[in-house]
């Protein structure tokens, strides 16, 4: 008979799955629920987990496989140029079972794999026991940690098990493999942090209840208050407590608001360490600008200035070299200077985010979760019942539905695809399509009309939820496709390759029926079956030629037929 737990956590699951993705199937949601939970800290959006699914056939005895470096997601294009040292690189390979209790089966199955996969110098086309989904990911993570070699990373191995109707009882038997599991690792890499969770229903509830801290206590030496805000003198060693928390690693949500990533080793970034390793004579605070933090609400008690939702908006090189260089046994007294700005208004938030980059040379495209046209498209979709993620995780917190929520990267790719015509572009880079000026204005622009972004984002999503239909394909099927089928339907519906913004906005998006998007997909996946069916021909030329020519035939001959009809 199942626990209080067991049965509370099916109905968390029943009742989100509902709300969120009722199209899922159990098993795919509780996946996508272990991975939210399990890497919860990491605030991952639903696009994010999805791309660490692997489970089907062939996938190893695993379920989704996630990795990081310093907390940021390794993806397809991941860019590794700007991390020098202190890096930490985490690999996280997640077992989500529906079974009733743990088994040894699983264990084993994770004992095999790492062996093979693992292994640096494995060639992954001789190993066809395995999914091309799986070694994808895996092979990122070994991309990476060869491409960081030189800066000695630290490196941990995290596997958990997750039981659904589990009630926590782990035999001898289990625990040995788990040890030997540990050991595997040990074995392929000479310095490795390895462990084994097990998860059952009790502790997966835990981590459901957890929710990431919105609130954050800063100490200060000195201050100054005003009217909405505070501007304080806080110590390095306390500064450095407000970046990492409890869990002693840089809080990512920080610096979700930040328009720049960390930009290594530049100059301006050299100066700052510089400043902080050899000026000791003044304080850090007088020969550094100091960091600028938007929070929704801020109070002070006593020395202790507590922020409910702190966004780093400026300073986040300054942060991370401070992170970077300050240990907790040095003697060090000096400050920085932090101005706190509390407002709950998003338009004056806007606002205050772009004033305070705007003093230095900063690339445009860098300013895009802030720009008017980036604040149109997200009251545009809301009119069409969808949801725009300009401001990361928003919506997924308020428990929108996963299908109605349209991210940037995937606008881009979508309107990349469709203005473009370049769905090999869109497939290639999911992760740094809009990092550049030039394709981001490309891309995003107010001279467009507003309707495009709407039909783009109905129309991607229902391409996706007919591929979604199609038993025959794999999840990585299905992602290679997504964009060439876009092309494709919106070419015929257009009556050109290359239709303008206007005629795209001109169509009723929500008429297209799934015929017309099958009949797309049919002609886009003999052209991908054709010439391999694999990830590396899904981002090469030739698929692009292949459904550019194919589909300027396709609309030659429909044209010709018309005419043919009209003069009968």
């Amino acid at each position: 008979m199942p626990g209080n737990s067991q049965l509370l956590l099916q109905d968390v699951l029943d009742q989100q799955r509902s709300e969120r993705a009722p199209d899922s199937s159990q098993q795919y949601y509780f996946e996508i629920f272990c991975a939210e939970q399990i890497l919860k800290d990491y605030n991952l959006s639903y696009e994010e987990l999805q791309t660490g699914i692997v489970d089907g056939e062939h996938d190893g005895g695993v379920d989704s496989v996630y990795s990081f470096v310093n907390g940021e997601l390794v993806g397809e294009d991941f860019d590794c140029s700007h991390f020098k040292r202190g890096v930490v690189i985490e690999l996280h390979i997640i077992q989500s079972k529906t079974a009733a209790g743990f088994s040894e089966t699983p264990l084993n199955h994770l004992i095999s794999m790492p062996r093979y996969l693992l292994s640096l110098d494995s060639t992954y086309a001789d190993m066809p026991q395995y999914n091309d989904s799986l070694k994808s990911i895996i092979d990122n993570f070994r991309n990476v940690f060869r491409g960081l070699a030189s800066k000695f990373p630290d490196l941990k191995i995290s596997y958990h098990y997750a039981a659904m109707r589990s009630d926590g009882q782990i035999h001898e038997n289990l625990a040995r493999k788990a040890d030997e599991l540990e050991s595997v690792a040990k074995e392929l890499f000479d310095s490795v942090s390895a462990e084994v969770r097990f998860l059952d229903a009790r502790k997966l509830l835990d981590l459901a209840r957890r929710h990431p801290p919105t609130s954050h206590d800063l100490r200060v030496s000195r201050n100054l208050s005003d009217t909405g805000g505070y501007v304080v003198l806080s110590s390095l060693g306390d500064y450095v407590r407000f970046l990492k928390g409890t869990e002693g690693k840089i809080q990512a949500e920080l610096f979700e608001s930040n328009v720049r990533d960390f930009q290594g080793n530049t100059e301006v970034n050299n100066e700052i360490k510089n400043t902080l390793v050899n000026e000791r004579s003044v304080d850090f605070w007088c020969m550094n600008n100091g960091v600028t933090v938007l929070a929704s609400r801020a109070t002070l008690n006593g020395d202790i200035v507590t922020m409910e939702n702190p966004q780093i908006v400026n300073g986040l090189q300054t942060s991370r070299q401070i992170a970077e260089y300050y240990q907790p046994d040095a003697e060090d007294n000096r400050t920085i200077l932090v101005k706190i700005v509390s407002s709950e208004d998003e338009e004056i938030r806007d606002k205050i985010i772009k004033s305070t980059n705007s003093q230095n040379a900063i690339q445009p495209a860098t300013l895009r979760a802030t720009d008017k046209v980036q604040r149109d498209i997200e009251a545009a979709l809301q009119s069409a019942g969808l949801h725009y993620d300009r401001r990361k995780n928003f919506y997924k917190n308020q428990g929108k539905p996963v299908s109605k929520i349209i991210s940037i990267p995937l606008m881009a790719q979508s309107i990349m695809t469709i203005l473009l015509a370049r769905p090999d572009t869109a497939r290639a880079r999911p992760a740094s399509l809009i990092k550049n000026d030039d394709d981001y204005s490309r891309v995003f622009s107010e001279e467009y009309p507003i309707q495009l972004y709407t039909n783009a984002a109905i129309l991607i999503r229902r391409v996706e939820a007919v591929l979604k239909d199609q038993s025959e394909m794999t999840a990585k099927d299905r992602n290679n496709l997504r964009f060439y089928v876009l092309f494709w339907l919106i070419a015929v519906l257009t009556n050109s390759p290359r239709p303008t913004a206007y005629k795209v906005a001109q169509l009723d998006g929500e008429s297209v029926n799934d015929v017309d998007i099958e009949l797309a997909m049919e002609k886009v996946r003999d052209h991908y079956w054709f010439l391999g069916g694999t990830d590396e021909v899904a981002k090469g030329p030739d698929l692009r030629t292949a459904t550019v020519d194919g589909v300027a035939v396709h609309i030659e001959k429909v044209n010709r037929s018309k005419q043919v009809q009209s003069i009968g």
